[in-house]
C-alpha cells in the first residue's frame, strides 16, 4: 500500500477531505473534553466524578495532537480553530451542541457519541496517512477506558429503577440521532475517496454498520428502544437519516450549530485579557 508522508503528497481533493474530517473530529473532541470537564462535579459517585475529570483531560490531549497535525500539515492555526471561528463553522458532533442537563445524557454521549468518534478512530488505525497513523493507537487504547464506564453507567441506569430507564432511554435517543447525522451517508464522495486512498482502513459504510451492531445488542440487553432494528445479522437506524442537504464540512444537515453561551466558557472568554500566547 502506498504511504502518504504529508499532507503535499495527497490530491488536492484527498487533502481537503481529509483536512475537513481531522477538523470534525478536532471539534468534537474539544466539546466533548469541556461536557466531560463540566461533569466532574455533580456525579451520582466519587468515582464517576474521577473518571469524568480523566475522561475530559484525555479528549483535550486528544484535541492538541489533532491541532499539531492540523497545523504542521494543513497550515491551520489552533487558537484561530478555538477563538475565532463562528459557531456556524464548527463541525462538532450536534449531541455536544448544548449543556447536558442531567446524568442520563452524561451517559448517552459518553457512550454513543464518544464510542462513534472511537469506531471512526480504529479507522485510522494504519491509515496510509503517516502523520495521523503515527498517534492513533495510542487514542484508541486511552478511548477503551471511556467505552467501558460508559457500557457500565448504561447497564445501571437501565436496570436501576423504571425512572433512570425512561430518562435513559430518552438521552439516549437524541444522542443517537445526532451522532448519525455527524457519521453522514454512507454512499458520500467524501468518505469513499479517503477509503480508496487507503486513508481509512475500511469503507464509510463498513464503519456504520461496526458502530450499529456494536450499540444494538448492547440496548437489546437492556431492553432500551434505541430506534435500531435488525435486520438478518446486522443492526440498522428504523429512519434513515434525511442528508439530501448534508454539508462535508460541518457533518450537518441544517443549520444547527454549538451553544454561543457554551463556545463563551469553553474558550475563556471573560479572561481573554489573561490568556498568554503558545
Amino acid at each position: 500500500m502506498s504511504t502518504f508522508k504529508s499532507a503535499a503528497q495527497l490530491s488536492p481533493q484527498s487533502r481537503d477531505y481529509l483536512r475537513a474530517l481531522l477538523i470534525a473530529l478536532s471539534d468534537s473532541k474539544m466539546l466533548l473534553g469541556f461536557h466531560y470537564g463540566e461533569w466532574t462535579f455533580g456525579t451520582p459517585a466519587l468515582e464517576a466524578c474521577i473518571a469524568a475529570c480523566s475522561m475530559s483531560q484525555d479528549e483535550f490531549g486528544h484535541l492538541r495532537l489533532f491541532h499539531a497535525c492540523l497545523n504542521t500539515q494543513f497550515q491551520e492555526d489552533p487558537r484561530q480553530l478555538i477563538e475565532h471561528r463562528p459557531p456556524a463553522q464548527f463541525a462538532s458532533v450536534p449531541s455536544l451542541d448544548h449543556p447536558l442537563r442531567q446524568w442520563s445524557d452524561f451517559v448517552a454521549v459518553n457512550l454513543l457519541t464518544d464510542g462513534a468518534l472511537t469506531v471512526l478512530l480504529t479507522a485510522l488505525q494504519r491509515s496510509a496517512f503517516e502523520p495521523v497513523a503515527n498517534f492513533i493507537d495510542k487514542m484508541v487504547e486511552e478511548e477503551k477506558h471511556h467505552l467501558r464506564n460508559a457500557q457500565g453507567w448504561f447497564r445501571t441506569l437501565a436496570a436501576r429503577n423504571p425512572e433512570t430507564r425512561v430518562a435513559l432511554e430518552a438521552s439516549c435517543r437524541s444522542v443517537l440521532a445526532g451522532t448519525l447525522e455527524w457519521l453522514g451517508p454512507v454512499d458520500h464522495h467524501m468518505m469513499r475517496t479517503l477509503a480508496q486512498e487507503g486513508i481509512l482502513n475500511i469503507t464509510w459504510e463498513e464503519l456504520q454498520q461496526q458502530f450499529c451492531d456494536w450499540i444494538g445488542p448492547l440496548a437489546q440487553e437492556q431492553h432500551i428502544a434505541l430506534g435500531l432494528e435488525k435486520n438478518g445479522r446486522h443492526w440498522h437506524p428504523a429512519v434513515v437519516p434525511e442528508f439530501r442537504n448534508w454539508n462535508y464540512r460541518t457533518r450537518r444537515s441544517s443549520a444547527t450549530q454549538p451553544d454561543e453561551n457554551l463556545l463563551y466558557h469553553l474558550r475563556g472568554s471573560k479572561n481573554d485579557i489573561f490568556k498568554l500566547g503558545e
